[in-house]
């Protein structure tokens, strides 16, 4: 039986926990191309996957400051592990938060156990057609889908145009994996054990009861009026989403940094004019710099979570000027983030090179979140700075 672990203090301890078994299982979750069975089994005891889902389905509700604290902890033991208890956790929010009360009830009920959702709202190819009662998806191709072979049920997007081919809306549909081909095409440079495989459908009716906008529910409109009593799913959908995509990053540089530290003492040094690499100025300078970004990171990252826990405890949807700047607030940490790893193998010397080796591993999987569009420093800050200067946002969501 899961232990729904209630006090919040606790769930983040169990986190920690399991740091040391995820750091042993790394190389086993990269050969796997997924996440392996022993670690699954104890995020589901630990009811990771359902801090966010209604306590009515099983769930338990946390906010999103301790949610954010549990993937920190989870992606200090594995990048891959983190990314997936992260965004399987955050589609139960969006799940709960997007759909109605009905098509709660088809995906929980006499299911609660098994439940975990995968799935990417940017399809790479849609052919699809209105239909009595609901849409038939004549061809699709998803990219990039997390957790693939874990998964129970989907979310996908489906692009809405006019005649003109124009965007006119988004619609997030949900189905049962079964109903999926799940492409074997995850051989990556990072986060290798995520299981982010492409994904197809083929002539897949979907009902209208489990199809919703997805351009209204980024804005708050929910179909979800049976949890609105329920202050989490008042969170503002987007700024959670992106909150999710970088939190794995800074429990990564977090270990980088430990690691750096805990193998530090007895490493000598060669043309630094001292004898160990401990006693050089430079390695000073360098260790206080990283330290001080990764301190930088995490209060920007904690300042959104908390920012969406306060709009949310008082049951308004965040303002479009406040989600745009929790959107610089990721960007800029998820940067930072960037210069303090920079930092860190700098002062390591070229020994992370070598294959299964910690740093290497933790330089691939930061490389590749790093890179998600979302999460661009550059990206962001130009956002923010036009909603600054009294324009609009580039961003279409937010």
């Amino acid at each position: 039986m899961n232990k729904l672990l209630n006090r919040e203090a606790d769930i983040v301890e169990e986190a920690r926990n399991l740091v040391s078994s995820l750091r042993a299982r790394a190389n086993e979750t990269e050969e796997l191309r997924r996440i392996p069975e022993a670690s699954m089994k104890e995020f589901k005891e630990a009811g990771f996957f359902k801090m966010l889902r209604p306590k009515r389905y099983g769930g338990q509700e946390i906010n999103m400051r301790t949610y954010s604290e549990v993937i920190v902890e989870i992606s200090r033991g594995c990048g891959s592990s983190g990314w997936i208890v992260s965004l399987c956790a955050i589609r139960e929010l969006m799940v709960a938060q997007s759909f109605s009360e009905k098509t709660h009830k088809e995906i929980f009920e006499g299911k609660e156990e098994d439940v975990l959702f995968a799935g990417v709202y940017e399809p790479r190819k849609c052919i699809a057609k209105k239909v009595d009662g609901g849409y038939l998806i004549e061809e699709g191709f998803w990219m990039f889908c997390s957790g693939s072979l874990h998964a129970t049920w989907g979310y996908f997007g489906l692009p809405i145009v006019d005649e003109e081919g124009k965007l006119v809306d988004q619609i997030l549909m949900t189905l049962p994996f079964n109903e999926l081909e799940i492409m074997d095409d995850w051989h990556v440079l990072g986060l290798k054990g995520t299981g982010s495989n492409s994904v197809k459908m083929h002539n897949i009716f979907i009902p209208d009861h489990r199809c919703t906008s997805f351009v209204e529910a980024l804005n708050g409109n929910f179909e979800s009026t049976h949890l609105r009593e329920i202050s989490l799913y008042h969170t503002a959908l987007f700024p959670a989403l992106i909150l999710s995509l970088g939190l794995p990053a800074l429990g990564l540089v977090k270990y980088a940094l430990e690691f750096f530290i805990e193998t530090l003492p007895n490493r000598r040094a060669v043309h630094m004019g001292v004898e160990f690499i401990k006693d050089a100025a430079s390695t000073h300078a360098l260790l206080a710099s990283a330290s001080l970004k990764i301190d930088t990171a995490q209060r920007h990252f904690y300042h959104v979570a908390d920012e969406l826990d306060r709009w949310a405890s008082e049951k308004k949807y965040m303002d479009p000027h406040a989600r745009v700047k929790t959107l610089a607030d990721i960007g800029y940490a998820n940067g930072v983030l960037k210069e303090a790893l920079d930092l860190i193998l700098e002062a390591s010397g070229s020994g992370y090179v070598y294959d299964g080796h910690p740093l290497q591993r933790i330089y691939r999987d930061f490389t590749t979140l790093h890179s998600h569009r979302s999460l661009s420093p550059t990206i962001t800050k130009e956002n923010y700075g036009r909603v600054l200067a009294g324009l609009e946002s580039n961003g279409v969501r937010y």
